[in-house]
This record gives C-alpha cells, structure tokens and sequence, in this order.
C-alpha cells in the first residue's frame, strides 16, 4: 500500500511526459481508441463561525459551492493530443460565472526518444504553477476540499488557471529520476471581481486587464519517491478607469518564485510549499498611492492513507500580506482597517473516504487566525471581518 495516487514510479513518468490526462483518467494507451471522455461532478456544504465563505454561510450551511467537469481528449496524429474542458463552477459570490471553458489546448510532441520528449503546447492553456493548479479543478486529485488558501488563493483563481498562450515544454528520464521543464508566456485574466479585490481593495468600476505573463516551472521526480519544483511566474495587467472613477490609469505587476517539496513514505505523503510574491501597483492617482508589497505564503502538509480507501489530512498553512508589517498594526494605523486584514494562520484537519471507484465523500474543519484571503465578494465589509473565525465543509464528488 503506498500513500500517494501518483507515488507510482510508472505513474510518475506518466505525469512527467506531460500530455498525459489526470490520473483520474485512466492509463490506458490512446493507441486503441484515439479519444476519451471523462467527466466529474461536486457538491459542497460550508458552514462558519464570524465571516462568510462560498455563500451565507456565517453561523449557518452553504450549499453554494458547486463543481462539474466534462474533459475530453483527442490524439488525431501520434504526435498531437487536444485536449480541454468545460466547467460548471459557482463558489458564492467568488464565483458566479457558472459555465464557461476551463481550458481548451493543442499539444504537439515534435521530438521524441526513449528518454527524452520535447513539445510545444498552445491555446488556452492550463499554467504549471506549483504542485497542484493544473488538476486544481478536479476534486479527485486535490489533497483536500481546499487547497492551501496562502499558495492556491481561491480569489485569484482566474488569474492562476489557465490563459491563451503557450508553452515549450521537454521531460527527461534517466537513472537518477525524471525531470521535465515548462516555459511560456500567456495573457492572463485580471478581469474579475475576485482579483480586483486580491490587488485593487475591493471592485471597480472600471476594468483590470491582462497585458502578458512569463511562466515558468522546473521538476524532479527522483527514484527516492521524492519531489522538487521551482515555479517562476511574472504577470502584468492594465486598469482603464470608468466615467467618474476615484482611481486613474494605473499598472499591477505580480512577481512569484515557488518552491516545493513533496517526499512519500509507504502511507505517508509529506508537502511543503513556499512563495514570496511581489505585488506593485503603480500610477493609480492619490486614492490608491503608488506600492510596493513583500508577501509570504507557505504551507506544511501531510497525509496519512491509514486504509485502502481512507485518508487522513493535516496541514498548517500561514499567509502575510506583507513581510515586513505582519502583525498588520502599520497597515492599520495608516488606512484604519483591521490589522487581521494582512495576515492568516490555518489550521485545517481533513478526512477522506473513498466509497467507491467513482465515488469520493469529505470532511475538512479550519482554526483560522486573521483574514488575508477571505474572498472579498462574500465579505465586503472590511471593517466588521472577525479576526477568529472557524469552517467546516463536507464534500461528496463523483466521476464517471
């Protein structure tokens, strides 16, 4: 019994030659029918303590946290897959969109050896940023409900998914492990309520845009059942401000470096995650003054497979808002907001238990310390946020 479902080393060589679908999906050889089709579907109810999330859900049950997917895959040459997937999301008022196209991409393999592949793959593409935002949407292969909120910010997940772009991509395997690389560039989407208030404070009238995007990810999977990455991401956007605007003309640039690390241990799969993003904005006017922020995200995992189909999982994340005023206390003596606005520590105990083959029931419960990324749309009052707040979801997924 192994504790991860991707610990596998011929599991390992799958993800790593890249084009291959979610493990979800099966590994059979698209040698036979050369298309697939695979679908999910989710349901969540949440429940907290203060604040609200995915809904009303303060003191109450949420039941606005839906997930569907139908993901399709076809490899019409040998050396060509297209791939994509459409989805049904609502997550409260973080996300209303509903349906919409998740991603829709061509990957083509145009060198291939033994041990060595090189690809090129374009369109709207899913972005290699860290260990789990390309399956981000999948509940299957999440290590929880939610991913860690410091790394995976729920509010930012427009601009973290998937962009049109592209991407090179190669992946090698020899004695000492498989490594694969990604480097691309994209036009990320800014344009949503969620990450105005992530950079902005809160939702404009006028329209953040995407201008260009630099990504890139390095990863080793070594024959230890270990795991290094290092994801680099450099991202800008544009506002055009409305008729009667507060706010003028003005430039966000968003800068990451991400480490990870992930070792498995039979039963045991151990994660860490650390970022520093740098967020700039600039040319604003006197309402939003030109800044500079240092952030800090990071994350320590782990995940006992006690049974077959049961799965226990424990993890501390922390979140400042900036690096140098963690406390939140100078942030809150120059605009007079909470101090709990800039930082969060959670604590978060999850329970997994896979009924069936396709079916998969959760339980997860949060101890979270400040408010950094609560999602601003469910709670847009920023004076009245409580500092101390509790959560639990419960979650059943299907797959067919």
């Amino acid at each position: 019994m192994t504790a991860s479902r991707h610990s596998g080393w011929n599991s390992l060589l799958l993800s790593v030659l890249l084009a291959a679908p979610p493990a979800w999906a099966g590994t059979d050889d698209l040698a036979g029918p050369r298309y697939r089709i695979q679908g999910f579907a989710a349901q969540g109810l949440i429940g907290t303590t203060n604040n609200r999330f995915f809904g009303d859900s303060r003191d109450a049950a949420s039941a606005e946290f839906t997930e569907a997917g139908l993901h399709g895959t076809w490899q019409p040459l040998d050396a060509l897959r297209i791939s994509g997937q459409a989805l049904y999301r609502r997550a409260g008022e973080s996300d209303e969109a509903g349906l919409r196209l998740d991603y829709a991409q061509a990957d083509w393999q145009f060198y291939q050896s033994d041990v060595t592949r090189f690809g090129l793959r374009f369109g709207k593409v899913k972005l290699p940023y860290g260990l789990y935002n390309e399956t981000r949407d999948v509940p299957f292969t999440r290590s929880g409900i939610l991913l860690p909120q410091s790394v995976y910010v729920d509010n930012s997940r427009e601009l973290l998914l998937a962009a049109p772009g592209a991407f090179l991509h190669g992946a090698s395997v020899q004695k000492y492990g498989a490594t694969d690389f990604q480097i691309g560039w994209v036009r990320p989407a800014f344009d949503s309520e969620s990450v105005e208030y992530s950079f902005l404070g809160n939702a404009r009238p006028g329209k953040l845009e995407g201008r260009g995007a630099l990504g890139a990810r390095l990863r080793w999977d070594l024959p230890t059942e270990t795991t290094l990455m290092l994801t680099y991401a450099d991202a800008r956007g544009e506002y055009s401000p409305a008729s009667g605007d507060l706010l003028a003309a003005g430039k966000v640039k968003f800068r990451n470096t991400l480490f990870t690390l992930q070792q498995r241990l039979d039963t045991l799969t151990l994660t860490a995650e650390y970022g520093e993003p740098r967020f700039t904005l600039s040319g604003f006017g006197p309402w939003l003054p030109d800044s500079q922020r240092h952030v800090q995200a990071a994350y320590l995992q782990g995940e006992w497979r006690f049974r077959p189909d049961w799965e226990l999982m424990l993890r501390h994340d922390v979140f400042y808002r900036d690096q140098d005023d963690r406390n939140g206390r100078q942030f809150q003596a120059a605009t007079g907001l909470p101090a709990h606005s800039m930082f969060a520590h959670d604590w978060t105990l999850g329970l997994r238990w896979d009924a069936t083959p396709s079916l998969m029931l959760r339980a997860e419960y949060h101890h979270v310390n400040g408010t950094a990324w609560l999602p601003g749309p469910d709670n847009p009052d920023l004076i009245n946020r409580e500092q101390h707040w509790n959560m639990w979801l419960l979650q059943a997924a299907w797959r067919f």
